[in-house]
């Protein structure tokens, strides 16, 4: 058997594989290394994907102390909120202030010797 590639012609004693191999074996040293440099970008994604992890169990214990400081400055909140609609509002102070005003008035008035 005999076969013809651009214009060789080839037999069929194993030659033909060797041919194929020697034209293969510079583009194979390149995939040898990329694959290498595959490996080496894939380990260094799973040393970063491990600190990721580890900053992310981080965080969650951290979200979790600011809603539990959160819950406690809500509870401070409410307690501010309660006490500020039990004060006075102004024109209960100014009916107070007149109503001093006026007992004063009554007792210089009618305290005096006159």
């Amino acid at each position: 058997m005999v076969a013809t590639v651009s214009n060789q012609t080839i037999g069929s004693d194993g030659n033909e594989a060797l041919d194929i191999l020697r034209r293969l074996e510079p583009s194979l040293g390149r995939v040898s290394t990329d694959v290498s440099r595959l490996s080496t970008d894939v380990s260094r994604l799973s040393t970063d994907l491990a600190r990721v992890s580890t900053d992310l169990v981080r965080v969650s214990t951290d979200v979790g102390k600011i809603d539990d400081r959160l819950r406690k400055v809500e509870t401070d909140v409410a307690e501010l909120k309660g006490r500020v609609s039990q004060l006075p509002t102004l024109w209960q102070l100014a009916g107070l202030i007149f109503a001093i005003f006026g007992a004063s008035f009554v007792l210089i008035r009618f305290a005096s010797g006159h």
